[in-house]
């Protein structure tokens, strides 16, 4: 930070703002606690922040010393790390998160979805459950989307889960027919599965031992049990 652009002031909140308020630093920080460790790993999970902004930005985190850089075993990828003093902002970003999910009003967020950064972070919520086969695909479609933003296959095999956003011929077990919003407020607990499914505005296509316990598979954000507060008392 220029020292003509900071706060000048020696308060220790002042000095870590200067760094953690600067645009897109806070979420590439949240992925890098999500356990992203490879630059095109940070950079789904912050889909439209420009690769050039990214990459000035993992420079000044190393620099201040919150991550530190290596090459993979592969001697192809780089691998980001969090140091001691990085990982320690845990609470600091997730509590940010906290707030944001008890107290804030949904709607305008709602209206600008990031399909690819939702579909990030179902590859991340999705977790295998004993009814699936070890090799299990689901294709989302967004009918509303354009037609480059409206597929997603999630794909589980041996446990883990991956995200592909190009048709392989996939062979597919279960459909999910639904729109950015419906699919948001889902996993974000804002709306109940069952709900979306009743009103018509989540589909799914398949055999019923997999579709009755598709909301365990499919999974919602950490954030989901957190309560918001009444109307009323939230802010914009």
């Amino acid at each position: 930070m220029d020292e003509k652009s900071g706060y000048g002031q020696f308060c220790p909140l002042a000095m870590a703002a200067e760094f953690l308020c600067t645009r897109w630093t806070v979420l590439v920080l949240r992925e890098l606690l999500l356990g992203s460790v490879t630059f095109n790993d940070i950079s789904r999970g912050v889909s439209r922040m420009s690769r050039t902004l990214l990459s000035k930005r993992l420079k000044e985190l190393e620099r201040r010393g919150l991550i530190t850089k290596s090459i993979m075993p592969n001697k192809r990828d780089t691998c980001y790390q969090l140091t001691t003093a990085g990982q320690s902002l845990s609470s600091v970003v997730f509590g940010m998160a906290d707030w944001s999910q008890e107290w804030l009003h949904i709607e305008p967020a709602l209206k600008n979805i990031s399909v690819d950064h939702l579909l990030w972070s179902l590859r991340r919520s999705a977790s295998y459950h004993p009814d699936l086969p070890k090799k299990f695909t689901v294709h989302i479609y967004f009918p509303e989307q354009p037609e480059s933003k409206q597929n997603g296959w999630l794909i589980f095999d041996e446990g883990k889960v991956d995200l592909c956003i190009i048709d392989h011929g996939f062979d597919v077990d279960v459909q999910i027919e639904v729109s950015a919003e419906t699919l948001t407020r889902v996993f974000m607990g804002w709306q109940a599965f069952e709900d979306a499914k009743m009103l018509g505005e989540l589909k799914l296509k398949g055999p019923k031992k997999y579709i009755r316990n598709a909301n365990l598979w499919l999974g919602h954000s950490r954030l989901a049990k957190i309560k918001k507060q009444p109307l009323e008392l939230r802010v914009s």
